[in-house]
């Protein structure tokens, strides 16, 4: 059966016995964040979406907190 049949994600986990758990995987780990990254942030996300796409406000995101992880 093509995966598009299905109308709901448990009736693939049923036909194909598959179990589904929802956990955190990591811990929680406290770090500081800079003022100057907080406001490098705002401004990303007042000025930096254009269109309002999910995909437009995960990239403006993403990329202010891989520029700070090395």
């Amino acid at each position: 059966m093509a995966f598009s049949s299905y109308k709901t994600i448990s009736s693939v986990f049923k036909e194909y016995q598959v179990s589904y758990i929802e956990s955190k995987f990591m811990g929680e780990a406290e770090f500081k964040v800079f003022d100057y990254f907080r406001d490098e942030l705002e401004i990303v996300m007042r000025e930096g979406v254009v269109n309002n796409s999910e995909y437009a406000i995960c990239e403006n995101l993403i990329y202010p907190v891989l520029q700070r992880v090395r």
